[in-house]
């Protein structure tokens, strides 16, 4: 006996190493096989001829997208689905929870998932999670957590963002759950500008109902929900039961408390129904849900769909030099015009993402596409994509490796002159509140923007990280 206990910390360790090369294994090198995209939907399917079925409204401001999550909860009769990567600390979090309770009071049944590694419901946010668990017309569960024996599932995130009210509003874009992307009255921190879809379906309530892109959303919530992955809870003992019952009541005062304060900041700048502009057709394009490394369905998807496009503006927070993404950057730029926007070293607030990006920029370059970095001390969060002067496309999608293999991802390609102009115009704004790349890899002078200075501090810490990220690259 007085052996083995000699031996246990040699045994210890061995143990600890050989989990170690388990979780490098699993969880690191099972990521760098290639994936090819399969059996993809043929783009002509993304069109439609005379109206639709749904109507949509361009989501911008960042206070008039809490008034539109307000009003999205607050038009649902039967069913609310909420599904979202991640929920941050602030007062703007506490009452959107608290509409749901509301929503939840009045009959309403409602489903909230939230992605088990960084959906936010733990620690000091973990009142919330009671009250939602509390009442009986609330389901709420979890995108795979965590699970040690696994580490090959560890990577894949929940990275969808959308509310469903019956089948009568969908909303859906980049947007998480906080006061940094709601910017709320007195709010004085760095603000996260981005961008959501209000889709209206006209025809909500009949029997042609389903030929709303509200009737996809669904099918896809019904996915994630009853996936594998998913985890629900199991009943609350009395006593956490009661902590929940307090914790609904603390966050309705405090939504009301809000609300009167500030009656204009739960109001939308013009309701849904008077300025929603029609479109020919609306189409949910999605990822796989499994947790491991995706086939790359979305991202070649919509590379498939802008192939014949002559004018492409992109958006988004975060790439990485993936050779599928830079070849079909190369491809689209040698066939027609595309304009690429994203963050500026100055603005973002994302060490390994940007760093990962601004280290490969070169490589971006080299496809031909036009660079524009925008100029700022807040940063932008929108994930878009307009062409020809017709699609338009919004929602979760970033051009790294995270969004084309490994996290759960959702857009709408929506196809609708009215919308792309008012997208465009948007886009418009931010390109000339940035500063263009030139060939040699630096900000061209007198374009757009001025380029702001950034700190010795930043830039030294952004290179610093650049070394890791452009390693595990696959990762990010």
């Amino acid at each position: 006996m007085q052996s083995f206990f000699k031996k246990l910390p040699r045994y210890s360790l061995r143990l600890l190493l050989a989990y170690l090369v388990y979780i490098f294994t699993g969880g690191v090198l099972a990521y760098l096989l290639p994936r090819q995209a399969r059996n993809l939907p043929q783009t002509d399917s993304f069109y439609g001829i005379g109206r639709g079925p749904d109507r949509a409204v361009l989501v911008e401001d960042p206070q008039d997208a809490f008034a539109r999550r307000v009003e999205v909860i607050r038009t649902a009769q039967s069913t609310l689905d909420v599904c979202y990567h991640c929920v941050k600390s602030g007062e703007t979090t506490e009452c959107f929870f608290a509409e749901l309770l509301r929503a939840a009071d009045r009959g309403v049944r409602v489903r909230v998932l939230l992605d088990g590694t960084v959906g936010g419901l733990s620690g000091a946010r973990s009142n919330i999670a009671l009250a939602l668990r509390a009442h009986p017309n609330i389901e709420y569960r979890i995108y795979n957590p965590v699970d040690l024996l696994r580490p090959w599932e560890w990577n894949a995130l929940l990275h969808d963002k959308f509310i469903l009210a019956d089948d009568r509003m969908l909303l859906l874009g980049g947007r998480n759950i906080g006061d940094e992307y709601f910017a709320p009255p007195g709010y004085e921190g760095a603000v996260t500008y981005d961008r959501d879809v209000l889709v209206l379906n006209d025809l909500a309530g009949t029997p042609d109902s389903s030929e709303s892109v509200t009737a996809q959303a669904k099918i896809y919530m019904d996915t994630l929900w009853d996936a594998p992955e998913t985890d629900k809870f199991g009943t609350l003992s009395p006593s956490r039961r009661a902590d929940g019952l307090a914790a609904q009541e603390y966050l309705k005062e405090t939504a009301a408390r809000w609300e009167a304060a500030a009656p204009s900041f739960y109001l939308p700048s013009e309701p849904a129904s008077q300025c929603a502009v029609p479109t020919q057709r609306v189409t949910l394009l999605h990822n796989p849900v499994s947790p491991f490394k995706k086939e790359p369905t979305l991202g070649a998807t919509l590379a498939q769909l802008l192939s014949g496009c002559q004018k492409i503006r992109l958006q988004t927070p975060y790439a990485t030099a993936n050779p599928s993404t830079l070849a079909a950057l190369t491809r689209l730029a040698k066939q027609g015009h595309v304009e690429y926007l994203t963050n500026s070293m100055a603005s973002s607030p994302n060490y390994p993402a940007f760093s990962a990006y601004s280290s490969q920029r070169a490589k971006f370059l080299a496809t031909g596409v036009e660079i524009y970095e925008y100029q700022s001390t807040d940063s932008i969060h929108g994930k878009s994509c307009v062409a020809d002067g017709r699609i338009s496309v919004v929602g979760s999608f970033n051009l790294d490796d995270r969004s084309l293999y490994i996290d759960t991802e959702s857009v709408l390609i929506i196809d609708s002159p009215e919308f792309f102009a008012q997208l465009n115009a948007e886009l418009d704004t931010l390109f000339a509140q940035s500063a263009a790349v030139g060939p040699d890899n630096a900000y061209l002078p007198g374009s757009g923007a001025t380029a702001l200075n950034v700190s010795l501090g930043k830039r030294l810490l952004m290179g610093f990280v650049s070394i890791f990220s452009r390693l595990f690259r696959f990762l990010i």
